[in-house]
């Protein structure tokens, strides 16, 4: 997985000194990329379960230990390219460029009080509950946000300079991505032998992941600033995301 990602990072690096790639090329790149990303995420997850017992605590371990190996892979052979990353050197623009600070934190308080609310809430079992909202309300907020609003977000407007294009993008592309947690939805229907049928919940996702990401695009292009959009996700989540 490792080996891929690195490859098709090299073939977008080397895409990108290009002035224009024709007909939307890179689209097809980042399409390609976020394709191989959810069949590395599989394979992971996959190889680790099959390791531990079929349950719903770990299922939720299992795709934890996918979204984290997956993302750790892709910061490392990404974050030193100016393509993907508009800071230089760093995963995410640490500073205080957009004075935003005030807002990182109220953000931040707003979204520890939803986990632990969301976390008194939920009942069952403990392990139950904690995996479930380690998953959705950080894990998988930080993960998508750090891959489209900062990634590919920086990567494509090497190519699109309006800001409005980008958004719309994107969102799209972050919407169909939902498509690639299938596998997800489908084994914790199987495990609470629950009715509900996995295509319905796939497409109420795609749907809804697409307004959120609008949401989320507009906070990017106006403050600049993904922590931000990571702690709406992971708020919006905890109303929808479970």
């Amino acid at each position: 997985m490792i080996y891929i990602i690195q490859n098709v990072g090299d073939n977008l690096n080397s895409g990108a000194s290009k002035i224009k790639l024709k007909d939307k090329e890179y689209i097809l790149d980042v399409a390609l990329l976020l394709v191989l990303i959810q069949i590395g995420r599989i394979i992971i997850k996959y190889i680790f379960l099959s390791q531990l017992n079929f349950t719903y605590e770990n299922v939720n371990i299992a795709n934890i230990i996918s979204f984290m190996l997956v993302g750790i892979s892709i910061a490392l052979f990404l974050r030193g390219s100016d393509m993907f990353n508009s800071a230089g050197q760093r995963l995410i623009n640490l500073n205080n460029k957009y004075h935003n600070k005030n807002k990182r934190i109220t953000l931040g308080v707003v979204t520890v009080l939803g986990i632990v609310i969301s976390f008194y809430y939920e009942g069952g079992y403990f392990m139950t509950a904690l995996t479930l909202l380690t998953l959705s309300l950080i894990i998988e907020p930080i993960f998508e946000e750090i891959l489209f609003r900062e990634y590919l977000w920086n990567y494509i407007g090497n190519y699109e300079k309006d800001d409005k294009k980008i958004l719309i993008i994107i969102s799209i592309l972050s919407a169909l991505f939902k498509i690639g947690y299938w596998d997800i939805i489908s084994q914790n229907l199987s495990v609470i032998g629950s009715s509900s049928y996995t295509i319905d919940i796939v497409l109420t996702k795609v749907f809804l992941g697409l307004i959120v990401s609008l949401l989320l695009g507009v906070i990017k292009i106006k403050f600049k600033d993904t922590y931000l959009c990571i702690f709406v996700h992971s708020i919006v989540n905890i109303f929808i995301g479970r």
